[in-house]
């Protein structure tokens, strides 16, 4: 049996309770994309992934009627220079047994886990207010909402 472990994202945040505007500190990558044949273009390819994340994480919503008919005009919402951080990449090589190369996928390990990575961030920020998040993305005003409701005692 082959296991398949590609590498962990891990996002430090701060969170102002006032606005629920997000700044992600830190944020680091451990990437196993195989046998590495340009670690240059690699770094790019998962720092790139990264900002897509923050976008999915922070940004990116999708708004549907009660028809299921897309009401949202726009699906990228992109973040700018500013709001994705410094990301530190290492990468670990585990040759794939599936090729004869030994390659793995490069631009995903940045992408798919950014956003589990920054909202348990944010919801860990914001755990001494019993705030618990169940949703993506998780903007501004919706902070300030949840903030409320905890405060409240309330639960959506």
């Amino acid at each position: 049996m082959w296991a398949v472990d590609s590498g962990r994202n891990i996002a430090e945040v701060e969170v102002d309770i006032e606005t629920g505007q997000v700044l992600i500190l830190r944020y680091t990558v451990l990437h196993d994309c195989g046998r590495m044949i340009n670690p240059a273009v690699v770094y790019e390819q998962v720092v790139g992934g990264v900002a897509h994340g923050v976008g999915n994480a922070l940004f990116e919503r999708l708004v549907y009627d009660d028809h299921a008919q897309p009401l949202s005009v726009n699906f990228y919402f992109l973040p700018l220079a500013t709001d994705v951080p410094h990301v530190e990449v290492h990468h670990t090589e585990t040759l794939s047994p599936l090729n004869p190369l030994g390659l793995k996928g490069a631009g995903e390990g940045g992408t798919i886990p950014a956003i589990a990575a920054i909202i348990a961030a944010v919801e860990n920020a914001l755990s001494p207010f019993g705030v618990t998040i169940t949703e993506a993305p998780i903007s501004p005003q919706r902070i300030v909402e949840l903030l409320g409701d905890a405060a409240l005692g309330r639960t959506r």
